[in-house]
């Protein structure tokens, strides 16, 4: 016998593999990821329109030149210093400046070390003039 020549089509691919395919897939990226909520660093910003904050008996302004150097009252010394010398109980918050060379992760970094010994803390912004 002698074969026909074939006139079947052939097969379709089928969705069904293709569908499980995509499940499967989801299935393995829905439990590689994670979910995870970031964490927020509450900001508050002084900000004043008459008479700047002065760095006085009552307010204490801590300069965050980066590198881990701070300027506090006119004296250059290491951020772990300055927070040593920071008094236990203060009437006003902290105020965090930073100068041109420090990040906002350094700021942010001493911010949340000063709310770990209790302390409350605000952000200053500085004009170029009142910049030390």
């Amino acid at each position: 016998m002698i074969p026909e020549p074939s006139s079947r089509r052939k097969p379709a691919a089928g969705l069904t593999p293709l569908i499980d395919v995509v499940f499967i897939l989801l299935i393995f990226f829905m439990l590689v990821v994670q979910f995870s909520e970031y964490q927020q660093v509450p900001l508050t910003v002084v900000t004043t329109t008459s008479a700047p904050v002065a760095d006085n008996q009552d307010n204490w302004i801590v300069t965050v030149n980066g590198g881990g150097n701070c300027r506090l009252r006119q004296a250059e010394m290491s951020c772990e210093a300055a927070l040593a010398a920071l008094p236990e109980i203060l009437a006003n918050p902290v105020v965090i400046r930073f100068a041109d060379t420090a990040t906002l992760g350094e700021a942010i970094d001493l911010q949340t070390r000063l709310i770990e010994r209790g302390y409350a803390v605000s952000f200053g912004l500085t004009s170029a003039e009142d910049a030390p």
